[in-house]
Parts: C-alpha cells; structure tokens; sequence
C-alpha cells in the first residue's frame, strides 16, 4: 500500500510537468499526454516490458511504467524521462520511414548479427537526444544514469556506452563508468571515437547510423556477450519496437545504396586518414566487399525479398510475411504499370434545329414556333397551321472499351525458386500483367501449377488484388512443369466473357502436352479448346531459344497460340509491359 501511494503521488508530479516537457522541444508541440500505467501488469497490456517507459511510432504514444520508476527510485527525473520520450517522436526516429531507413543502414553495419540492429537503433537514438538535453537544454539526464547505475550488470559494451556519455559531457573518468576493472584502451578510444560521431551527425543522424554500427559490431559478435549485455540494455529500449502494428511502409524495397557507401570503420579512419584506398579497407575491415550487396530486379536496384521481410520484421515485429511479399512485388512493379484509366466526359449534347411539324392541341403550349406559323399563314388555326419546331442531338455515342479479362498460368515447378527468398522476374512479370488488367477494370485469375504435383489458383476470375498477389507469390516446387489440365475449368466451357491466356513457362511444357492423360482428349485438343473458347487470345511465354522445338511451336501457333521467347529472366518485364500497354492502356 505505502508503494501505491508513492505510485499515485508520483503520477500527479509527472502530470504537471509534462507541459515544461514538451516545451523543452518546442512552445508549439502537440502531443498526447503519456498513458500512465500504475502498475507493470498495466504496462504488459500496452506492450512495455522490461524498460520504464517507451514510445509507439503508430499512434505518436508515449508509455510510462510509474510502478517500474519508483522502483528504480528514479521519480526525480520526470522532467528529463519525459523530454526524452518526446525527443524520440520529434527528433530521433520521429516517423516509421525514417526508423526503417536507419534500421536498414544498421544492419549493413552488423554483418551476419543483423538480428541486434533494433536494439543499436535505439541506443543511437539514446545518444543523440541525451547529448542534446544535457549540453543544450541543461537537463540531469548524466543523474538519471547514475540512478539506473548497478555495476553487478555492468559489461565491456555498457562500459564503452557509459564512457561515452563521460566524454561528451566531459565528466570524470568512472564517474558513470564505474566499474573500473573494465576500462581498457580499446574502450577509452572507441568511446572518444563514439563521442565524436554523435555530435558530428547530430544534425543528420540517420548518415552516421552506420557509422555506429560498425563502432559497436566487435562488441556485440559473441553471443554470450551480447546476451549478458542486453541484460542491463533493456531498461534504456524505450524504441526498440516503436514501430510494431504499423501498416505498409512504401519506398523501402530499392538499394540503398548511400546507405551502405557510409559503413566506415572510424578506427581505420582515425588510423589512416591519407591513406587513398582507404575505403576499400575499410568495407574489407568488415568482412565484405561492395559487390555482396547483390542488388535485384529492375536495373538491379533493390534488395531481395528475403532481406526485405527480415527489415521490415524488424520494423514492425508483428508484419505478416504474406503482406510483406505482396508489398514488396507489387512497389516494384508499380513503375511499369498502365496508368490508371482516366475517366472521360461525354459531350454535351445540344439540341440542332431539323425541321418542322404541325402542332396540334395535344402538344405544349411551349412547343409552338409562333414566328414559323404566322409565315405559313396569317391565320392560325390549331392543329392546322400551327407548327412546331423538331430538334435532333448533335452528342457523340462512342462505344466504350471493354477490356479482356486475363488468366495468368505460372510454372511453379521444381526448378523454378520460391519468389520469398529470392527475386523472381517471372512473379514480377506476373504482377505487372495482374495488376495492370485490374486497373482496367477486367478481371484476373491466377495458376500456380507445378505438375504431376500440386497447384494453386484463385477462385476464378476475380478483381481482388490482395487474393490475386498472394497466390501468385506463392511456391510449389513440385513437378515438372505447368499443367494443361488447369485450363479445363476457367476454358472447357466457353465463360460469358472473352480472356487472354497467359502462360510463363519453359521448354518442359512441350513434354506436358505429350504426356498420356489416360482419357481420350490429349492435352493438345484440351490447348486447343481452351483457346478457342477464351477467345482465341493466347500467349505462350517460353524460356527457351528461338529456335528449339520449333515443329512443336508451329503446332502452337497453328492453334492460335502466340509464342514469346525470352532467353533470360529478366527479358520477362519487356514482356509483361509491352504485353500491359497494348491491351490495358487505353489513350
């Protein structure tokens, strides 16, 4: 009881300081007021553990823990607590693009440990708005170290953290250090070095994240080590999933190429500053060249998927993968899809003078041409000499465009890759055609076929673009090649409404068309008849060069089949947008 009370009367301080908190920011903030959590099973609910406050980048929250605050006995400190949460919204991550981009350059800066990226974000962000509200603002936040200072938990990483705050804000050696029997040179310097960097990018902190990072990787390798470390970490991760619940974050999937040109080892730096290669030593310091970036897709320019989803997992820890996937392809192929049909205006349709008629007493008043009357005679008797005007329309009546729907058939057998792990051109390819025919307003359905073997579609013809994406970056890896069979139930019948087929596959199909069905209807008159019924529009995108198999092609296109060949994957995108504009992009 004597610790609620000390609770309770700790939430009515804190309240009234939180105005002179935001002010130390800026007169003009607006900020929600804190959600003050009582007790730690308070705190549980809103997602704050083991620290004694946080903040939450979806809903600009702040959380603080009051019964965690008493018993660290930091309840002094609410000025300085307080300001600091608010500096983690206004200055450092501030916004979710932001928190990603800097979550992403740490992680080139932690080569094969990227899982401690989230934990490095934070204790950057840390410094960078201490160091302001100490020098800049006069605020104890060296005290508040001092309070959560217990040199039972201590570790060479805290160390180097603590000595780093000494030199920025020129305190004695150990004075939040203080666990002697751990200092050592490499720390000293690595600290100044530390001390350094954040003042140097305090005004463009998301340059020096990396830089950072690469400061702290060899304190972080061991596992043990780092284990050990997080320990006495966690009650300053306040940011660490500030991000966790937000939606899509777009602009994340291209290289970021400026990024990875600013992991630099400041020891080597400091070392050998008018050394020419010095650049190349350091990116080989780390243990990987430049060219291990491996760019994908279009131009090369974006990162693979796998390492797209282990980001944004990291930026919001509760993402659904599927989500992800789909987002990631879809960004991509958005530069390549059809613009968005522009809705045309019909003319204004203006009645034209055509000729005459006999006005009779049925009619309106309105409608007499008294003028045309009194020419005919001077006499006007209704229904005899009366005469009304007849008009005819001068409006265009175009006929409006109906695009083809378009069934997409996808080779998703053993040697094709699951599109999750690595970048796939042909679920690119896929994505542009689908999406592009949605913007249209026709229709798509999607095959995934990997036979004899397993496959997936979407239930029929459809215009919903998250059933359609997820199927399509499905995987299967079974079988040989795309099965012929999956036409029978779109095309066996001729549907109410005419289809492209599209089909991405390689030479193996050839193989599927002369397989034994077991019935009387080989896959070739099953090819046959589902074009037929489409609507006799067919493409058949063949892996292949040119010239193999050509009798078997000319089957094909005696059919009606047209024959694409693209000797590389990434050839698919020519494809996939020439084949977009000329049937979904209406001028």
């Amino acid at each position: 009881m004597h610790n609620q009370s000390k609770i309770e009367e700790t939430l009515a301080v804190w309240k009234s300081h939180w105005q002179q908190a935001k002010l130390e920011w800026n007169p003009m903030l607006r900020l929600q007021e804190p959600i003050w959590c009582l007790s730690n099973e308070d705190a549980y609910k809103e997602g704050l553990t083991g620290s004694f406050a946080m903040i939450r980048l979806t809903d600009h929250r702040i959380v603080i823990n009051l019964e965690e605050i008493v018993e660290r006995n930091i309840t002094d400190y609410s000025l300085e607590v307080l300001a600091h949460e608010i500096g983690h919204h206004i200055f450092t991550p501030a916004n979710l693009y932001d928190n990603a981009i800097l979550l992403n350059r740490i992680r080139f800066g932690l080569p094969s440990i990227e899982d401690r990226a989230p934990m490095v974000s934070n204790l950057y962000a840390d410094f960078l708005i201490n160091d302001k509200l100490q020098r800049i603002n006069k605020l104890r936040m060296s005290e508040v170290y001092k309070a959560i200072n217990t040199e039972d938990s201590f570790s060479e990483f805290w160390t180097l953290m603590m000595r780093t705050y000494e030199y920025l804000w020129r305190l004695n050696r150990g004075e939040l250090a203080t666990k002697m029997s751990l200092h050592s040179k490499k720390i000293d310097s690595d600290a100044s070095l530390l001390a350094s960097l954040i003042r140097s990018y305090s005004k463009n902190w998301i340059h020096g994240g990396g830089r950072f990072a690469v400061m702290v990787y060899p304190y972080l390798m061991d596992d043990k080590k780092f284990q050990d470390a997080r320990k006495k970490i966690l009650v300053l991760l306040d940011a660490e999933d500030a991000g966790k619940g937000a939606m899509d974050i777009s602009g994340l999937t291209k290289l970021d190429l400026e990024g990875y040109d600013e992991i630099i080892d400041m020891r080597k730096e400091a070392i050998d500053l008018k050394e020419e290669n010095g650049d190349k030593n350091k990116k080989e310091s780390l243990g990987f060249e430049k060219n291990d970036l491996g760019g994908h897709g279009p131009r090369e320019g974006y990162m693979g998927p796998g390492s797209y989803i282990d980001l944004m997992k990291q930026v919001n820890p509760n993402a659904d993968e599927q989500r992800l996937i789909n987002a990631y392809y879809k960004e991509i192929a958005l530069p390549h899809l059809i613009d968005f049909p522009v809705e045309i205006s019909e003319n204004v349709s203006l009645d034209l003078p055509e000729g005459l008629e006999t006005w009779d007493i049925g009619d309106a008043i309105e409608e007499v041409d008294w003028l045309q009357s009194a020419i005919l005679s001077p006499e006007l008797i209704p229904g005899l000499t009366t005469q009304k005007r007849t008009y005819g329309s001068d409006s265009d009546n175009s006929i409006s465009k109906n695009p083809l729907n378009v069934y997409l058939g996808i080779d998703c057998s053993g040697s094709m890759g699951n599109p999750r792990h690595n970048f796939s051109w042909l679920i690119l390819a896929a994505t542009i055609i689908g999406l592009s025919a949605l913007r249209a307003g026709a229709s798509v359905m999607g095959c995934l076929s990997g036979e004899p073997g397993s496959y997936l579609e979407t239930d029929g013809f459809i215009t919903d673009e998250t059933d359609l994406l997820t199927t399509l970056t499905s995987y299967l890896g079974t079988g040989y090649a795309y099965g012929i069979e999956r036409l029978r139930k779109p095309f066996e019948v001729k549907p109410d409404k005419r289809s492209h087929i599209v089909i991405v596959t390689d030479n193996d199909i050839f193989s599927m068309l002369d397989a034994d069905t077991g019935t009387e209807q080989t896959n070739w008159e099953l090819a046959e008849i589902a074009l037929k019924n489409a609507g006799g529009h067919g493409t058949m995108v063949l892996h292949s060069p040119p010239d193999y198999h050509k009798d078997l092609v000319l089957r094909l296109e005696k059919m009606g089949w047209n024959v694409y060949y693209v000797t590389n994957e990434a050839e698919l995108l020519k494809f996939a947008s020439e084949f977009s504009q000329q049937n979904y992009a209406y001028v």
